[in-house]
């Protein structure tokens, strides 16, 4: 996203970095590791769900982008190795990741039909899950509100766009709706926190809050806005988006304009002041989304 904004040949030398960073961590099996020690050894046999659905976020994302051929190439050939996985990935979470790293495949090659399958499969097992799980008071997948929800609702929404199947939409909509009612308290954005999560019945956790969450919310609704033009969930993405810079219950920014990272969480007596690279990487990509819509607002 950021070569395509600037076609900066120093950020293209990362994109190749990062791409072949993902080539070395590929198995023979197709699946991802997710921790590597200083000295370069991988600790794990295999990563987790999370870990692969993210990782096939971001290479179907590479074949969508302006990018050399070459790059495609690499990143096609990550995502198809790992395409047998996808029916027994459990995670609802890695699940909504590789609905979005199909989608973006799509618009690589429209006429994929393994590809689509894949993630019409999967956007119709998070249907599955909400009507199994959802009821009056809780319009959601499972009974708990965790980390990175809003990808639940945005990935049906993405799904939305290219099958047209109007119970995507819906689901995501209600969905949204639902944690909106939760997280949006007077206008400002409070993620659930993750020191004891929401679980269905009982109190939720205000603390700590998690970058994640905010970039999470505010795709979800910028998805929404690109599948209704309704202009309150371009509103609404605003909202998340300003969390980072002082928006939030505390007052208090997480972005750091002197390094360029982001603070890891924020508690109740204000920023853990270690700036982590998931959460880093949440703000940028936060911004880099939001950037095509400020015009807009």
């Amino acid at each position: 996203m950021e070569f395509e904004r600037t076609g900066s040949r120093e950020v293209l030398q990362l994109v190749s970095t990062y791409l072949s960073f993902l080539h070395y961590a590929q198995t023979s099996s197709g699946r991802f590791h997710n921790f590597m020690s200083y000295d370069q050894v991988w600790l794990d046999d295999m990563g987790s769900d999370d870990c692969f659905g993210r990782v096939l976020w971001a290479c179907g994302y590479a074949l969508h982008a302006d990018l050399h051929p070459n790059v495609k190439k690499v990143a096609k050939e990550l995502f198809d190795a790992g395409i047998r996985w996808i029916p027994f990935t459990q995670s609802l979470r890695a699940r909504a990741y590789m609905t979005l790293g199909c989608y973006h495949y799509l618009h690589f090659e429209p006429h994929n039909e393994a590809i689509r399958a894949a993630m019409v499969d999967i956007a119709d097992s998070l249907i599955k899950e909400y009507r199994f799980n959802a009821s009056q008071d809780w319009s959601w997948f499972e009974g708990v509100l965790t980390y990175s929800n809003g990808m639940l609702p945005r990935a049906l929404c993405t799904a939305y766009t290219l099958t047209k199947n109007q119970e995507y939409l819906d689901v995501a909509l209600e969905s949204l709706q639902f944690l909106t009612s939760v997280v949006i308290v007077d206008g400002m954005l409070h993620p659930i926190g993750c020191n004891g999560w929401y679980i269905k019945g009982y109190e939720r956790a205000w603390y700590d809050q998690q970058p994640v969450d905010p970039l999470g919310h505010q795709l979800s609704y910028l998805a929404a806005y690109d599948a209704t033009g309704d202009r309150k969930f371009l509103d609404l993405a605003k909202v998340c988006f300003d969390w980072f810079f002082g928006h939030n219950s505390v007052g208090e920014a997480l972005y750091d304009p002197v390094t360029g990272g982001c603070y890891d969480a924020l508690t109740q007596e204000g920023p853990n002041f270690n700036q982590g690279s998931e959460s880093t990487i949440c703000c940028l990509l936060a911004q880099l989304n939001m950037q095509p819509y400020l015009e807009k607002l």
